[in-house]
């Protein structure tokens, strides 16, 4: 009799316990579900006046090495180093044209001339960019910390910016550029009035800039 009660005993307990976890883990999920979410803030709007005219996919493999040293004095100098190093893939997207924020356009109309001022030079306008770690090794007194990620992230959104500007990406966009002017000086001269770019008060032949 005794051994059914202490037996009855040990199944409500194991299954009181078995319960008391249950509801403990689908807490502790809920929990983590609800620290999940997160907020986006809408913190600012500005006016966008740029104007895109060449795209570039660029795929570059990075690769960053750290050593830290350290250096014993007792009981003779020993230094030891310790190394982590990264290994990515960086894929990008990079647009190139002008930012028209600045440029100017007046309308002479006794001459019958449009006038276009602060022309701007082509230049990269924006950088999308993936990063996937390949290859991660680090040392037990040289780990790697968010702020490497952070830094890593930055400094290979630079080696694209960099491969962009070493390619013949800005000179794609300079000669896309100057066919939309040769564009709108045929829609102009078709109106019977004349195109003119002036840069640093000096007028410029819309013909020069075609050639460049």
């Amino acid at each position: 009799m005794m051994k059914r009660i202490f037996a009855l005993i040990g199944i409500i307990a194991v299954f009181a316990l078995g319960f008391w976890a249950a509801s403990w883990y689908f807490r502790q999920k809920a929990d983590e579900e609800v620290r999940s979410q997160g907020t986006v803030l809408l913190e600012k709007v500005s006016k966008v006046r740029k104007l895109v005219t060449v795209e570039g996919n660029f795929v570059e493999l990075y690769d960053e090495t750290n050593i830290r040293k350290f250096t014993l004095y007792m009981p003779l100098p020993s230094t030891w180093s310790f190394s982590k190093q990264a290994i990515l893939k960086v894929t990008g997207k990079v647009l190139v044209g002008y930012d028209m924020e600045k440029i100017g356009i007046s309308v002479d109309s006794l001459q019958r001339r449009i006038i276009i001022s602060n022309l701007p030079e082509p230049r990269i306008l924006s950088i999308d960019h993936e990063v996937e770690y390949k290859n991660l090794e680090e040392s037990f007194f040289n780990s790697f910390t968010p702020e490497d990620y952070t830094r890593i992230n930055k400094n290979a959104k630079a080696v694209l910016s960099r491969k962009a500007e070493e390619s013949r990406l800005i000179d794609e966009a300079r000669r896309e550029g100057n066919q939309m002017l040769d564009v709108m000086r045929y829609m102009v001269e078709s109106a019977g009035w004349e195109l003119v770019v002036e840069k640093e008060g000096i007028e410029i032949p819309v013909d020069s800039l075609l050639k460049s």
